[in-house]
C-alpha cells in the first residue's frame, strides 16, 4: 500500500493538493485539499483485478471543482442539512445564517465546509492502514456561527477495503455542529454499464423516518416506514418507476446509543459493487438524486442528470436545533464533537 501527494492549484496563496490512497488490494481513493472533495474511489472487479470501476460521480478536475455550486463528495458543515428560516437560537442569543435554499439554509451556507482548503495535519501509512487528517478552523461567526471551531477530518483506506472518515471539533464557545460527507455514488461505474441509479439493491437499517414538510424539512414527526415509499428494511431494487414518483430524500432514524452500527447497504446488480455503512451517528439521509440538474459535465466525459447519483449522509436529524424532539447539536465550548463514518467497499454482493 502507498499514498502519493501532489499539488494541483493555489488560491490566494494557499496551495491546494490531490492526495491518493491505495492499498494492497488495488482499492484507491483519490481526494482534494479542497473541501475534502473526494474525487475516485476505485473498485477492481472481482475475477479481473486489473479491471475496475470508478464508483463515485465527480468533476473532471480542480477547475471544475472550484466552479461547481454543488457539494459532490466533500465535507458538509459546520451543519449538515437544512436549518429553517436560515436562524436558530442559543444561550438567548439569535443568530442569523445565510438563506441558500429558498428561506432556509444548507449544507453550511454561502461557503461551507466543502468550499474551505483544509490542511494537511497528518500523512501516514503503516502494515494495515494509510490515514490523512485534514484540518480547518472556523472562525467566530462565519457563515453565523458562533466559536472558533477547530476542526480535523480524518480518511483512512484499510486493507479490508475500508473507507473510514472520521470528524471532531472542538468550540471556544458553544456552538452548533452537525459534520457529514455527501458522497454521489453510483456503482455502475463509469464504464460499458453506466447509467443512472436503476437496478441498485438498497437496504436501510431502520424501520422509521422522518417526515418532511413542503421543504424537505423535518416536521418533529417520526413515521414507520411499513407499506411506503421509504421502506427498505428489506432489500429493494431502484426502479425507474420509483425514482419517476419522487424517490427519496429523508432522513431515516437508526438510533442513538452512539455506538457504530450498520445503517445501510447498497449495490450494483451488474457489477455486483457496492458499500456497508455504519455510523455511529443517530440519522442516515437517504438522498436519490432527485433535485440533480438535467446537465453536469462530469468525468471520463460522461454527462450526469437526474438521479445518476445517490447520497447516504450519516448525521443528526435536518433542523435539530430547531426540534426539541430530536438530539440536539450543540457543543459546549472546549468540549468535543465526534462522528464516525466506516464505508465497507466491496466488489462481491
Amino acid at each position: 500500500m502507498n499514498f502519493y501527494k501532489h499539488k494541483i492549484h493555489s488560491m490566494s496563496g494557499v496551495d491546494i493538493y490531490s492526495i491518493t490512497l491505495i492499498n494492497d488490494n488495488n482499492y484507491k481513493i483519490s481526494f482534494y485539499t479542497y473541501g475534502g472533495y473526494i474525487h475516485n474511489v476505485i473498485i477492481p472487479y472481482k475475477n479481473n483485478p486489473d479491471k475496475f470501476e470508478d464508483v463515485i460521480l465527480g468533476y473532471d478536475d480542480i477547475d471544475q471543482c472550484l466552479e461547481a455550486p454543488g457539494y459532490f463528495n466533500s465535507i458538509i458543515g459546520r451543519v449538515g442539512n437544512r436549518i429553517s428560516n436560515s436562524q436558530f437560537s442559543l444561550n438567548n442569543n439569535t443568530y442569523k445564517l445565510f438563506n441558500n435554499v429558498g428561506d432556509n439554509h444548507l449544507h453550511g451556507g454561502k461557503e461551507g465546509f466543502n468550499k474551505k482548503i483544509w490542511s494537511i495535519n497528518s500523512l501516514s501509512k503503516n502494515d494495515h492502514e494509510l490515514i490523512c487528517e485534514l484540518g480547518y478552523v472556523s472562525e467566530n461567526l462565519e457563515e453565523g456561527y458562533p466559536g472558533n471551531l477547530d476542526c480535523k477530518v480524518s480518511y483512512t483506506l484499510n486493507n479490508e477495503n475500508e473507507f473510514i472518515i472520521k470528524n471532531s471539533a472542538v468550540s471556544d464557545a458553544d456552538t452548533i455542529v452537525n459534520i457529514t460527507n455527501h458522497n454521489y455514488w453510483n456503482f455502475h461505474g463509469h464504464g460499458e454499464h453506466y447509467k443512472n441509479i436503476t437496478d441498485h439493491t438498497v437496504k436501510i437499517f431502520s424501520s422509521n423516518v422522518c417526515e418532511n414538510n413542503e421543504q424537505s424539512i423535518p416536521t418533529g414527526k417520526i413515521l414507520s416506514v411499513k407499506n411506503t415509499q421509504f421502506d427498505f428494511i428489506e432489500e429493494k431494487t431502484i426502479t425507474q418507476d420509483f425514482l419517476d414518483k419522487g424517490g427519496v430524500d429523508n432522513n431515516y432514524d437508526v438510533g442513538s446509543d452512539n455506538n457504530l452500527k450498520t445503517v445501510a447497504i447498497a449495490y450494483s446488480n451488474i457489477t455486483k459493487m457496492g458499500v456497508t455503512y455504519l455510523s455511529d451517528q443517530p440519522g442516515n439521509q437517504f438522498y436519490t438524486g432527485n433535485m440533480m440538474v438535467d446537465n453536469y459535465v462530469g468525468k471520463y466525459n460522461r454527462t450526469y442528470g437526474l438521479q445518476h447519483g445517490f447520497c447516504f449522509e450519516p448525521q443528526l436529524p435536518p433542523n435539530a436545533i430547531n426540534e426539541k424532539n430530536f438530539k440536539s447539536p450543540i457543543l459546549k465550548a472546549n468540549e468535543t464533537y465526534n462522528s464516525t463514518i466506516l464505508i465497507k467497499l466491496s466488489n462481491n454482493f
